[in-house]
């Protein structure tokens, strides 16, 4: 089966860029055309996006990721991700769970509640780490026989991320900290993501932020490749 180039996350996707850049060559193309697919589905929930129009990219993409899940997607992204999959071993991946999440926004805003309440991220976070972290995950570390931590640091991840605080951040750390030396390597990718998202955005200039970041994901991903997070 062809699969057609798949385009890497821009610098100006920030950690998700780094994740991809850290993820091992074996499953980076798999990250990219994951991460693509994740930016489409999301892209329904923009601001001053027609809310008719959102809803219907929003359907499109619930029937895609259901179609990608019986191997027979449409979308060109969606296709090499079930090519790269299938040639690591593994079923196309099930990302239905993103369309849901994309879903519970757009009815937040259309109440217009732009913040996620607090009773609703932990869900959120459940729904991103069952859409996007365990299908990377899975590509990173196909023979895994235990995924539990890195669903768990996708859960700490995704709730830092959309309701940042001390606890959200002390989550995230013990999440981090607790993946299994065996699988940093491999996951070195999304330890970087979950370091930079620990990381406080410099006060100064954005040339000093820029620098930070890339320091900051080199040193996440030395740390993971000798086995630590």
């Amino acid at each position: 089966m062809s699969t057609p180039a798949i385009a890497p996350p821009p610098r100006s996707a920030g950690a998700r860029f780094f994740a991809w850049l850290y993820t091992p060559q074996a499953a980076r193309e798999g990250t990219a055309a994951l991460l693509a697919i994740e930016h489409e589905i999301m892209a329904s929930t923009r601001e001053g996006l027609d809310h008719s129009v959102a809803h219907a990219r929003l359907g499109w993409w619930q029937e895609e990721t259901g179609r990608l899940c019986a191997s027979i997607p449409q979308h060109p992204v969606a296709m090499a991700s079930r090519n790269l999959f299938l040639a690591a071993g593994l079923p196309p991946p099930d990302l239905r769970a993103l369309p849901e999440l994309a879903a519970r926004r757009l009815a937040r805003q259309a109440r217009g509640r732009a913040q996620v309440p607090e009773d609703e991220v932990g869900r959120d976070a459940q729904l991103w780490a069952e859409g996007l972290f365990c299908p990377l995950v899975a590509l990173a570390v196909p023979l895994s026989a235990d995924p539990g931590h890195a669903v768990a640091l996708g859960r700490a991840l995704h709730a830092h991320e959309i309701a940042p605080g001390a606890s959200s951040g002390t989550a995230l750390r013990v999440a981090l900290h607790a993946l299994p030396a065996p699988l940093t390597g491999a996951l070195r990718g999304l330890v970087v993501w979950a370091t930079l998202a620990l990381r406080r955005p410099h006060a100064s200039a954005a040339r000093l932020d820029a620098l930070a970041e890339n320091w900051t994901a080199w040193r996440a991903a030395q740390r993971a490749l000798r086995g630590r997070s």
